[in-house]
């Protein structure tokens, strides 16, 4: 059974922030620390400095020749099933989990390899790279052991948003970067049926089928060595002459791929990533453009990529009974929560992947005012990357306001939300409305808002809310984007 099921959600993968995880079943899906690292969110900034602060432990102690108390490190490494993610976790173990033996292990061959005293390595993600025996179940098993404290708040905000029950217990390891060490407390865990469940962000899982050996070794170090071979027209390049004269040395990749396989063969080098770390010593610039260009290809999956795993879901008739539903809700404050539960249920089409991570009643200025829902900004591209990267508006969280209002929104509303607005927080906020009659006048408040250095507010009343999903319902690609970048433009050019 899912997650969604367990505890009797009423919504499907394409509505939740995690992944729905089956728990008699395991995804294909891990948590990738390199897409964590090209984040710039808040929350993924914090979960990549708890991830660097333990690999530079790590390697300190490498380093400095103190063995013993890297591989001791690494022994806190537990295979981590309460994740659901990876491969074959339920069962038999078959040795493809991390666990304590398999980590000290992976810790001895690190320290074999001389890979962090070369300089080779110097990220946790590029031991899936340069070190034998680590494979991307291990990668993302290590790192949920390391950020687990993150994901165990993370799952505590969910729950939250979804009525979930939580239970006080004593945590597994997890790093903390302020003590540098591994660390347990009494914390909230989610159980069921006496199983600890950790919730992960689908926004951080991956195939990790972009940063590994086998792209880098064939798309830069074997065209590199095949553009050497040719320089040197060595024995490998071959030779053409065509009948009108011309002449052609050319080298396939596959040539140059056999020829290092037997020279791993013949015992030049133990394993192909043993060529791999000799090869970077010698260029290392070349490492460097490999880890550069991932930055655009490791992204986060989409919700249809995700669902080929948790299941298939007809967008469709989600997306009708998501109208349907909004329709019936009644306006007024007695049905607010009703409302507001709604919300939560849509964003999440609405906005992945660009926003995530929500949380609800979230705490500003010390407590003394409170917002609805904040989500963080990810987002690389379009609306709300632009926000940002052309508009100049700092939005690294995004505000939303429910209000189950029965008349237009004015001023004091508008002004409700600018006030949750700060500098290190950001001054972008959505207000979801149900109905909004003059939108010209609305607009020109919002207008003034903005004029008045107070934020960027923008309205969705109903209408708009169904706009959109319909959107996705004609696979119109681009229509949520051109509804918010109206209004946008609306409001910042009004007046």
């Amino acid at each position: 059974m899912k997650i969604s099921e367990i505890f009797n959600l009423g919504v499907q993968q394409v509505q939740l922030d995690f992944v729905d995880i089956n728990l008699k079943k395991d995804y294909p899906l891990y948590i990738d620390p390199y897409l964590i690292s090209t984040r710039t969110d808040p929350w993924s900034i914090e979960v990549d400095r708890t991830i660097k602060s333990f690999f530079s432990k790590i390697a300190e102690h490498i380093r400095n020749d103190e063995h013993a108390k890297a591989i001791e490190l690494f022994q806190f490494m537990s295979e981590p099933k309460e994740t659901c993610l990876g491969i074959s976790r339920t069962g038999t173990d078959n040795g493809r989990g991390v666990g304590e033996e398999n980590a000290t292990g992976i810790i001895k061959e690190i320290i074999r390899s001389k890979a962090i005293e070369t300089g080779v390595v110097q990220n946790i993600e590029d031991i899936i790279v340069f070190v034998d025996d680590v494979d991307k179940d291990k990668l993302s098993d290590m790192t949920t052991n390391i950020i687990r404290k993150h994901l165990i708040d993370y799952t505590k905000e969910q729950c939250k948003i979804w009525g979930i029950p939580l239970t006080i217990n004593e945590s597994l390891p997890y790093w903390d970067p302020i003590e540098e060490d591994w660390v347990t407390c009494q914390d909230e865990l989610l159980f069921y049926k006496g199983r600890e469940l950790v919730l992960v962000p689908k926004a951080i899982v991956s195939y990790i089928s972009e940063y590994n050996a086998q792209k880098y070794g064939w798309h830069f170090v074997i065209s590199e060595e095949r553009d050497e071979q040719l320089r040197r027209r060595s024995a490998l390049v071959k030779f053409k002459k065509y009948k009108n004269g011309k002449e052609k040395y050319f080298l396939p990749k596959k040539d140059v791929d056999k020829a290092i396989s037997k020279q791993i063969a013949d015992g030049e080098f133990e394993s192909r990533k043993d060529f791999l770390r000799q090869y970077t010593q010698n260029k290392p610039e070349l490492f460097e453009r490999f880890r550069k260009t991932r930055t655009g290809t490791v992204k986060s999956l989409s919700n249809d990529e995700i669902m080929q795993f948790t299941g298939h879901e007809d967008i469709n008739k989600i997306i009708d009974a998501l109208v349907m539903n909004l329709k019936s809700i009644p306006i007024g404050t007695k049905h607010a929560s009703e409302y507001h539960k709604f919300i939560r249920s849509v964003l999440e089409i609405l906005f992945y992947p660009h926003l995530n991570n929500p949380t609800i009643e979230e705490k500003l200025h010390q407590g003394r005012k409170r917002v609805d829902i904040v989500m963080n900004n990810i987002s690389c591209s379009g609306f709300f990357y632009r926000l940002q990267d052309i508009n100049k508006i700092f939005c690294p969280y995004v505000f939303i306001e429910c209000k189950n209002y029965g008349k237009d929104i004015a001023n004091p509303e508008l002004d409700q939300l600018s006030g949750r607005f700060a500098f290190n927080k950001g001054k972008f906020g959505i207000l979801m409305c149900r109905t909004i009659v003059d939108k010209k006048l609305l607009y020109q408040r919002c207008s003034d808002t903005f004029k008045d250095d107070r934020g960027l507010i923008i309205p969705l009343d109903d209408n708009d809310i169904i706009e959109m999903l319909e959107s996705i319902k004609n696979e119109e690609k681009d229509g949520i984007e051109k509804s918010l970048e109206m209004i946008k433009r609306i409001i910042i050019l009004n007046g």
